[in-house]
């Protein structure tokens, strides 16, 4: 089976950096005529480029029409068709492509010949709806062999990717939806991404529906033979996982227990493996020949087969859109599922694109294939997702795609005007025709008004965001509805804050659907932006819905580079007026807590007349009674950056800064480290290192937790001046704070085991990394003695990325500011290489490690001071199963550590956790007189 990973791809596309220049000269010599079109697909004669090619034979006779093939049997397989075919690689490849006007690939300019591709029409009919991200969204698709962890690498492969996308001059896709994510992938503008349909999918619309399964079932018995005339047919089609092993071939047990289920259901099961996948599935034909081989040697391009299945089941793979097109119900087969998550990410979460927790073994999977092919309940559910995963993926069901990417590409070549209603979206259920924008009395508050119609009945509505869920009141007269969503809400007990910074998609809940859509016709004469005291407000019509985008209250004299290039023109060229006032930042003003707010705290305590000022990303930030929150990069914030007399922060200040001689920079760092930090990791380039040492030149003070992290801080970072070891200010809380309170607020119940998983960010990721499968895993809680609620609690610096998660049995709590008020709520911590494990041990709750990717995170990514395997407080583990046997036995009363090892791990970094940490760091600075 034919092996890829993106590493080595990306390897060879480097390699090939020189041919690519002597491509692109030839093609500036060699003039291109748009008579000549040449034609390519990864999978071999099929996809869309087969579809458009037909078309154009019928309609285009005077084109010259050439496929370009990757393969001999390829090749073959196009002669045999009636087509004009050469080789792609050789010269002859070469010569078609240079002098071709349009070039049409389904997977990539590899399709024909990548080196005479430059300066054509390029048409890329992408190879099915993407679920999973693609090249510029995800790190996987940017990876490089050896030379893939050091700087700079994951940037030249974005660069290289949008230099490619860039050839291309029209991608059709199948909704508004879609196209937003392929805009995001590669690089592209909308001018470019237009919603004419997938023509690979044509097939699945012609004719009607019986002559489609006759056609489909013929296609199939073709190429695996006759099939029992009464006989279901199911697919099984999984994607593939980076050259990995496809972890659901089946074991001889379970391969038996398949022949038996197919034997009793009357069933033939079709094997389709990915063909850039990795192992056999051998063993199940061999067995029996109600289990049949339909590999890409066998059937190129598996779409026109669809009609012909009574179900599908699949993993990650585009296939289960298209089988929703044909009317196919999917099962969802997901045995590595935490795994796949923490490797590649999806455009939408998996539970959406599955309806259900997944199947992630054999033996379930059957289970669901008995509902699937059976009239009754199951079936109806699988049917009604299926619906559901056209409708929202979807815009055009007529059949027509391939004859509106001809016409697109005849108007792009000025050779035909484009039909008027060419780009013409047919209209949704829900069509908005009215939106304004009204603030609130004290022009501070802000809500979004949406009016329009529905035929279908409107139940609910709500603007939803990755981090925020933001209901609307709604009205509804016949078919006409008005719905009013505010815009401020109370989150975790503070006082009303506007949502946080970031885009907001329409979603409806429609009368009998048993999910809601994403998906409303936009009709509407759109505000222009609205500004606040505490955000602005933007509305537009974007992936396939109103949406509504939030940010910082920036004053039209604030916002762009521009103005933020003049503003801190000003500060570092002005005369600053001292004042006795403290600006607090943490986490690059995305929250405000950790070390800062224990300082706060205690300023507002013992010193009440010192201002204390909060730098924040936006007012969702909320800050403490007293603090005074300060947009960054507004003009106020641009003066107390100059003028107040101390800047404590826990993280690097940033380019933007000039130190007055009045000013002091109490750097309090937010943790004690386990990862090896700046000067420290390996591989630093000279860049780094420069970088390193400028910031933190720019500190006063560094505080430290214990003697351990001083020693590592004033190492890693260079640091020259005084380290403060005086505990972390950040842990008084869990000393004194209130545990009933802080549970109370997350709304974890007296009752309730509280499992905190907290887990560091990664160096290849933006997002929280996932080896549970967490809404599984909480479910799995369910099962182990006691009530379980997990707390899932993703870095700060998965802040921005992702999106909340949401089950039974589990609490996101991304979002919520005190990471110590966490601790102090758990009864049971697990996290990985956080620096919150030096926390925890402050509190009695257990702490338990789980490393799922030490050998990774230790030899490519940070490496660590010292092996925690082995001088952990607390069990250790590497897998799930293990992690729920140490939580099951925990709460059971199994002893959560070694006394004597929690006793020295106490020793060498609690030392000082004592409750007046941030006590005794104040009165330093006073007595050091930073404030005056």
């Amino acid at each position: 089976m034919a092996r890829f990973t993106f590493s080595a791809g990306n390897a060879r596309a480097l390699a090939r950096a020189p041919l690519y220049g002597l491509g692109a000269l030839a093609a500036r010599l060699v003039p291109r005529d748009p008579s000549r079109w040449v034609f390519g697909s990864g999978i071999g004669v099929g996809e869309g480029a087969l579809a458009l090619w037909e078309l154009c034979r019928d309609r285009d006779p005077q084109r010259r029409l050439v496929w370009l093939a990757s393969s001999d049997e390829e090749l073959a397989d196009a002669i045999a068709r009636g087509m004009r075919a050469v080789p792609a690689r050789g010269i002859r490849g070469f010569w078609e492509t240079l002098r071709s006007g349009v070039v049409i690939v389904t997977h990539g300019l590899g399709d024909v010949n990548r080196y005479g591709s430059s300066r054509a029409l390029v048409v890329q009919l992408w190879h099915g709806i993407p679920l999973k991200r693609l090249h510029l969204d995800t790190g996987a698709a940017l990876r490089l062999p050896l030379i893939g962890s050091l700087p700079g690498a994951r940037a030249l492969m974005a660069r290289l990717y949008r230099a490619g996308s860039s050839r291309i001059a029209l991608f059709p896709v199948a909704s508004e939806l879609v196209a937003a994510r392929v805009r995001s992938a590669f690089g592209l503008p909308s001018s470019r991404v237009r919603v004419l349909g997938d023509a690979r999918d044509d097939v699945l619309l012609h004719g009607d529906a019986d002559a489609r399964r006759a056609a489909a079932r013929a296609l199939v018995e073709s190429v695996v033979g006759v099939l029992p005339e009464s006989a279901r047919v199911v697919l099984y089609a999984p994607t593939w996982r980076d050259g990995e092993t496809d972890p659901a071939i089946p074991t001889e047990q379970e391969w038996r227990a398949i022949a038996e289920w197919a034997e009793r259901v009357d069933a033939v099961l079709l094997i389709r493996s990915h063909p850039l996948g990795a192992g056999s599935y051998a063993a199940g034909p061999a067995l029996s020949p109600r289990i049949r081989l339909m590999g890409r040697d066998l059937l190129g391009d598996a779409t026109p087969a669809l009609p012909a299945l009574d179900a599908l089941v699949t993993d990650y793979s585009s296939i289960a859109f298209d089988a929703a097109i044909a009317g196919v119900p999917s099962v969802f087969f997901a045995p590595d599922l935490a795994r796949y998550l923490s490797t590649r990410g999806l455009y939408t979460p998996y539970r959406a694109f599955s309806g259900e927790d997944p199947a992630t073994t054999w033996s379930r999977t059957l289970e669901r294939l008995d509902g699937a092919l059976d009239e009754g309940s199951a079936r109806a559910a699988a049917l009604a997702h299926a619906t559901w995963l056209r409708d929202e993926h979807v815009d055009r069901l007529d059949g027509r795609a391939t004859e509106r990417v001809r016409a697109a590409i005849l108007a792009l070549l000025v050779e035909r005007a484009a039909p008027e209603d060419l780009d013409a979206v047919p209209e949704r259920p829900v069509v908005v025709d009215a939106v304004a924008i009204e603030s609130g009395d004290d022009g501070a508050g802000a809500t979004v008004v949406v009016a329009g119609r529905c035929a279908l009945g409107l139940r609910g509505i709500a603007l939803v965001g990755p981090r925020q869920h933001l209901p609307g009141a709604l009205s509804v007269d016949g078919e006409r509805f008005t719905a009013r969503i505010p815009l401020l809400v109370s989150r975790w007990g503070s006082e009303p804050l506007p949502a946080p910074s970031g885009a907001y998609a329409l979603e409806l809940e429609l009368d009998g659907a048993a999910r809601p859509t994403a998906r409303a016709t936009v009709a509407a004469t759109l505000p222009t932006a609205s500004l606040s005291p505490l955000l602005r407000v933007e509305v537009a019509a974007d992936r396939g819905t109103l949406l509504v985008t939030l940010a910082p209250p920036l004053a039209e004299d604030e916002r762009g580079a521009a103005a933020q290039r003049r503003l801190e023109a000003d500060y570092r060229h002005r005369e600053a007026t001292p004042e006795r006032a403290v600006l607090l930042e943490s986490f690059y003003a995305q929250t405000a807590a950790c070390n800062p707010l224990a300082i706060d705290r205690e300023l507002a305590r013992a010193h009440p007349d010192v201002v204390r000022y909060w730098s924040v990303v936006d007012r969702s930030v909320a800050v403490p009674q007293g603090g005074v929150p300060l947009v960054e990069g507004s003009a106020e914030w641009w003066r107390v950056r100059a003028d107040a007399r101390v800047l404590v922060v826990n993280d690097w200040l940033r380019k933007r800064w000039r130190p007055r001689p009045h000013q002091t920079v109490l750097q309090t760092w937010h943790g004690t480290m386990l990862k090896r930090l700046a000067l420290d990791r390996d591989r630093v380039g000279p860049r780094t290192r420069i970088a390193v040492r400028r910031e933190s030149a720019r500190w006063s003070v560094l505080l430290a937790q214990n003697p351990y992290a001083a020693g590592i801080l004033r190492r890693a970072y260079a640091f020259r001046g005084p380290v403060w070891v005086e505990g972390y200010p950040r842990n008084d809380v869990l000393v004194t704070g209130d545990r009933a309170a802080a549970r109370e607020r997350l709304g974890v119940g007296a009752h309730e085991r509280a499992v905190l998983y907290a887990p560091t960010w990664r160096d290849d990721r933006t997002e929280i990394v996932d080896f549970l499968d967490l809404p599984g895993f909480a479910a799995a809680l369910a099962d182990l003695p006691g009530d379980h609620v997990l707390l899932v609690r993703g870095h700060s610096r998965t802040l921005r990325f992702g999106r909340d998660l949401s089950a039974p049995g589990l609490i996101d709590v991304t979002t919520y500011p005190s990471m110590s008020d966490l601790l102090l709520a758990a009864d049971v911590v697990v996290t990985d290489y956080s620096s919150i494990m030096f926390d925890a041990t402050t509190t009695d709750a257990p702490l338990v490690l789980f490393l799922p990717d030490l050998e990774h995170y230790r030899r490519d990514l940070r490496g660590f001071y010292f092996d925690v395997t082995t001088e952990a407080p607390g069990p250790v583990v590497t897998d799930r199963d293990a992690l729920l046997a140490v939580l099951g036995d925990l709460a059971e009363g199994a002893p959560a550590a070694d006394p004597a090892a929690l006793a020295a791990w106490r020793a060498r970094f609690n030392p000082l956790d004592d409750g007046r940490a941030a006590e005794r760091v104040v009165a330093r600075m006073i007595a050091a007189g930073m404030l005056g």
